[in-house]
């Protein structure tokens, strides 16, 4: 029985003012049986959204048209769970719309969902629309907190806010609402873009035991490779408003020629093994460790990058409380160079973003020292200034983005630094350009989807080129290639003399373009040093709760066999190795 069957679909959004908006979808045909895990990935502006709208009802009944007729905007039918959600009959919109609960959407900003004050009443609010008793409420909404990790939450969710909590929790509360009214499809547009590396992984294994326990179908659309080819039945490629392939995981994987083309994010070995011709194409670790160890000789790990620029800021027994009474860090003290490249890691919650905003002057110590740039940031008149030299980038785009046209958002924070006409239009257009969003200069940044509202928050503060930049996950969404692409402008101004933070759950990330590496947990530090030392550091690792991308997995693991096997950090370094005998022979990409 098919759960899902979506039959040459064609929609473009409405435009208020000028000409027709291109077509999104473009004739995409799509059938989910019931009871599949189908993966659906693909590059950023696909449609996948645009897609996962249409499967939930909400594209095209929930939508205003300024003129024309439906048929202008919409053609094609969508059939879900045996019912007709979307058909045009003699040029008129029939069918059922929304079927929820049946269906369920989680979306990528948790945000857009939440409509109650507190995480109990947040997860309890469908069941309570189902008209369930108070007893089977209770008992549900205290499961899924529980299926989506929460479970600790539960004495005090009548207390919490959901926007209390850290990015990371409020997606999991999301999660936990649909999951407790069990529905028959649960859609999931990257759920776990904004978790932690253990967390995406509990999220989707919790998904799929539920999808195992209740008979339930789910599609889950997602950039991360690993997650695919462990939960997924099969996985759909959407590109320019069209499905090009649907594949059982593992061949979807292997094609890397469609993958590396259309954008798709490939494990890690599956690049290495295509980049040195190897075959067959490895797709874990523990066929890397077949197919890949055996061919590298014992060789010299590459060198540690010295840390020798002056320090720019310090901070010393510093701590902080939220008003709500929330502790986040507990007595921290770090220093960072000139010239560092560093990551902040930790799990949600662990303090991150919160110390990232006292180096920018955002939030004052509530006791300790801050110096930054020199400079005391425990007084008010020095925060005030910091954000000229130090950029934050924050992980919701929407609490930077103010203006109507993106030109203007960029050019904004230009023209306080009174650089002139020229100059402002030279950044702008050099940043739109390195983000690829030169084709939205004139667009409202809010009309923008998620990844392209990040890209916007970037080029906003790359613009201005601080002497620090701070980046709060600004791959967050992003596909392989853009995400290649924000790194790469990142690197540049590395290159150039700009001090780098990256606050990120992309491992892959770390291992590719950080050099250092600091790790909370639990407002307190408990590692810092280069990211070679930490991804060979397995007891931090698993008291941080964080994962080693597949490159550096299979090096550990590597050494549990032979323990002379060369520390091999990422990619780059995994090819070098096999062509000459030296991951240190050659340019590394990323050292």
């Amino acid at each position: 029985m098919k759960a899902v069957e979506v039959k040459d679909l064609f929609w473009r959004y409405p435009a208020f003012v000028g000409e027709m908006n291109p077509w999104v979808l473009k004739g995409l045909s799509l059938e989910v049986e019931k009871g599949e895990f189908l993966g659906i990935t693909g590059p950023s502006g696909a449609g996948k959204t645009t897609l996962c709208y249409f499967l939930a009802g909400i594209l095209p009944h929930e939508t205003k048209l300024p003129g024309g007729t439906m048929a202008d905007y919409v053609k094609g039918e969508v059939d879900v769970l045996g019912e007709v959600v979307t058909r045009l009959d003699g040029g008129k919109l029939v069918g059922k719309g929304a079927l929820a609960p049946r269906v369920g959407l989680i979306m990528q900003d948790p945000e857009n969902q939440f409509l109650r004050m507190s995480v109990l009443h947040e997860v309890a609010f469908g069941l309570q629309m189902m008209q369930l008793p108070p007893e089977e409420i209770e008992k549900r909404a205290r499961e899924g907190l529980e299926a989506a990790g929460l479970g600790y939450l539960w004495p005090v969710a009548e207390l919490l806010h959901p926007l209390e909590l850290s990015g990371g929790q409020k997606q999991r509360v999301a999660i936990a609402a649909f999951l407790a009214m069990r529905p028959d499809l649960l859609i999931l547009d990257e759920p776990t873009s904004d978790l932690d590396p253990v967390g995406k992984r509990e999220v989707v294994e919790t998904v799929r035991a539920l999808k195992d326990n209740y008979d339930l179908t789910v599609i889950l659309v997602e950039h991360m490779p690993e997650a695919m080819l462990e939960f997924a039945d099969r996985v759909a490629l959407l590109d320019d408003g069209q499905i090009v392939e649907v594949e059982r995981p593992r061949k979807f994987y292997s094609n890397v020629k469609l993958a590396m083309e259309k954008g798709v994010r490939l494990p890690d070995l599956a690049r290495v093994a295509d980049a040195v011709n190897i075959r067959p194409i490895p797709l874990t670790v523990e066929e890397g460790l077949k197919v890949l160890v055996p061919r590298v000789d014992t060789v010299v790990t590459p060198a540690i990058p010295k840390r020798d620029g002056p320090m720019i800021i310090t901070t010393e027994n510093v701590w902080f409380h939220y008003p709500d009474g929330t502790l986040a860090l507990r007595g921290v003290s770090m220093d960072v160079r000139e010239g560092d490249y560093m990551a902040l890691l930790g799990r949600n919650g662990s303090g991150k973003t919160t110390l990232a905003k006292i180096f920018n002057g955002i939030y004052a110590p509530e006791k300790g020292k801050a110096e930054i740039l020199g400079q005391d940031a425990t007084k008010k008149e020095v925060r005030r200034q910091l954000a000229r030299k130090v950029g934050y980038v924050f992980q919701n785009p929407t609490h930077q983005l103010f203006t109507r046209k993106v030109y203007e958002e960029i050019a904004y924070a230009l023209r306080n630094l009174e650089l002139d006409h020229e100059e402002i239009d030279r950044r702008v257009h050099s940043v739109l350009e390195a983000v690829n969003l030169e084709d939205k200069i004139e667009e409202d940044p809010m009309f923008l989807g998620k990844g392209q509202q990040q890209r916007l928050a970037v080029a906003c503060v790359l613009a201005m080129q601080p002497s620090v930049l701070i980046v709060d996950e600004p791959t967050t969404g992003q596909d392989y290639r853009m995400t290649e692409s924000i790194m790469d402008l990142i690197d540049e101004l590395h290159q150039a003399g700009t001090t780098i933070l990256i606050i990120t759950h992309d491992m892959t990330v770390v291992a590719e373009h950080c050099q250092q590496a600091t790790v909370l947990h639990e407002g307190q530090i408990i590692f810092t040093g280069s990211v070679r030392e930490l991804f060979s550091d397995e007891e931090v690792l698993d008291k941080a709760f964080l994962e080693p991308p597949q490159s550096a997995k299979l090096s550990i693991a590597a050494r549990r066999q032979r323990p002379d096997f060369p520390n091999l950090l990422n990619v780059q370094e995994w090819i070098n190795a096999l062509r000459s005998g030296s991951p240190g022979a050659g340019e590394l990409k990323k050292a």
